[in-house]
């Protein structure tokens, strides 16, 4: 059984080789009339040709249409879903800093530190030294019950790419 990926692809290879022997044949035709040259094949018309490549052309630009109007819609609503995970994502997060009893400038620290950032990095933005960093860090992470920013970090995202939510499983969780 074909897919509808395989369908589009061949319908968009198609759509591009008939506007390509569609071009070509238009060009063969400028050149002709620009150099009063007569080309006609005895078995078919001229004028039906030019009839035939039109309509082909037509429905080519109708098949690539639909096909962009189609990617729009599924680019759409990607981006919903990528707002919907991120939503529900930092719900999460939110709700185990409640369950881990996180302070404010705990809570400030840990999403840079998931985010990625350095000690030095969150100390220049937060305008505080590395030690203060180091020292909330190292509440966080008893807090949270991991050993380092990296467990901190996985904590969130190993559901996140297994497509889970941490709440179920905490649920589930004796």
């Amino acid at each position: 059984m074909k897919s509808q990926g395989d369908f589009e692809v061949k319908s968009l290879v198609v759509s591009f080789i008939v506007i390509a022997v569609c071009e070509v044949f238009f060009i063969l035709d400028v050149v002709a009339d620009a150099f009063y040259i007569d080309i006609q094949a005895p078995w078919i018309d001229h004028g039906a040709v030019e009839l035939l490549s039109t309509l082909s052309l037509a429905l080519a630009l109708v098949v690539i249409g639909w096909q962009i109007k189609r990617l729009l819609h599924a680019h759409r609503n990607a981006q919903a879903h990528i707002q919907v995970a991120s939503g529900e994502l930092i719900q999460v997060i939110e709700q185990k800093f409640d369950d881990w009893q996180l302070t404010h400038s705990e809570r400030d620290i840990a999403l840079l530190l998931i985010k990625g950032l350095s000690n030095q990095e969150i100390a220049d933005i937060r305008a505080t030294r590395t030690g203060t960093v180091k020292s909330q860090g190292s509440a966080i992470y008893q807090k949270a019950a991991v050993k380092n920013r990296h467990e901190l970090a996985a904590y969130f995202v190993e559901d996140l790419l297994a497509g889970e939510r941490l709440l179920q499983r905490d649920r589930q969780t004796p």
